[in-house]
C-alpha cells in the first residue's frame, strides 16, 4: 500500500469531536468530510489513535462507548489510511468500550492476537482480562 503524503494530527480529530472552538471545528469538519468521501487521504498513526482516545476519555470525560462508536466510524472513512489493518483499530475500540483498561494495552492485545505473537510484559493482570498471549521478560 502506498502511504498518503499527509499525516493527520490528533488535534484535528479532537476539534471535530469536541467542538470546543467553532472556527476550528468547521475547518476540521470540512476536512473530515473530504476524508469520508475519499477526496483527500491522510495517514493516521497508532500514536494519534491512542492520543485521541485518551484525551476524549480523560480530559473531556466522553464515555468509552461513545468514543468507540464515533471514532470507529471515522477510522472507516475512505481517506483514512493506517499502517496496520483498520480492523485492529476498530476491534481495539470495541474492547476499549467493554473494559476499564488503557487503550494502549487494549491495542497491544488486539495486535498480539492479530499477528500471532505474545506480549512481553510485567502487567499480567490487564492482559489476562484481554485473553491474549503474554509472558514476562
Amino acid at each position: 500500500m502506498r502511504l498518503p503524503e499527509k499525516i493527520v494530527d490528533a488535534n484535528v480529530i479532537l476539534r471535530f469531536f469536541v467542538r470546543d472552538n467553532e472556527e476550528k471545528f468547521l475547518r476540521a469538519k470540512a476536512f473530515i468530510q473530504r476524508l469520508e468521501l475519499g477526496k483527500e487521504n491522510v495517514l493516521m498513526t497508532e500514536i494519534v489513535f491512542a492520543e485521541v482516545v485518551w484525551v476524549l476519555n480523560k480530559v473531556y470525560e466522553v464515555p468509552r462507548q461513545e468514543i468507540a462508536d464515533t471514532f470507529s466510524k471515522v477510522i472507516g472513512y475512505q481517506g483514512i489510511r493506517t499502517m496496520l489493518e483498520k480492523e485492529i483499530f476498530q476491534e481495539s475500540l470495541r474492547l476499549y468500550a467493554k473494559h476499564s483498561l488503557d487503550i494502549q494495552d487494549v491495542f497491544l492485545a488486539v495486535l498480539s492476537k492479530n499477528k500471532g505473537c505474545p506480549i512481553i510484559t510485567f502487567d499480567k493482570h490487564d492482559f489476562k482480562k484481554l485473553h491474549c498471549d503474554f509472558s514476562e521478560p
